[in-house]
Formats: structure tokens, sequence, C-alpha cells
């Protein structure tokens, strides 16, 4: 299971931003899955949402990463906490 997560962290872009819109906030920024593995492995206050779809999520995700698929994002982020850095996977 360790590979595979580590595969889903290698494999994904991820968008470092607070807040998010329908498009990218003028404060995201993009940064590497080896970035994201420096954070998480350090303990960093790190939310990662992975964006996927139902069937997408099926080969594997981040660990600790939250699922909210992209067409219900804007609706479902009234509940996700503000005082965390987000990571869109």
């Amino acid at each position: 299971m360790q590979a595979r997560a580590m595969a889903c962290v290698a494999a994904a872009l991820v968008v470092l931003a607070a807040p998010v819109s329908a498009q990218r906030s003028a404060t995201a920024k993009e940064t590497t899955a080896a970035v994201l593995k420096q954070k998480l492995d350090a303990g960093e206050k790190v939310l990662v949402i992975d964006v996927r779809s139902d069937k997408e999520i099926e080969s594997g995700s981040i660990p600790g990463a939250i699922h909210i698929p992209m067409e219900q994002l804007e609706a479902r982020m009234k509940d996700v906490p503000k005082d965390v850095q987000l990571v869109f996977t």
C-alpha cells in the first residue's frame, strides 16, 4: 500500500491554494509531488483534496487525502477548514 500511495503522490499535479473557486485563485501556486511529499513527511499542516472522479480514485490516493469530486468542489468548500494549506490533486 505504501508503494501505491507514493505512486499517487509522484503522479499528482498539485496546486497549493487558499481560497479556491471554479477558476484558479490569484494566490494559487503549482508545486511538485516531491515538495508535497516533503511537506507531508515534515508534518506540515496540509489538507490534500483529491478532486478526481470516483472511478479514478479506485486506483489509489494519497494517505489522509479527502475526496471531493471536482463537480462538487465549489458547493463543498464551506465544509473545508480555512486554517490549513490546501493542496488539490
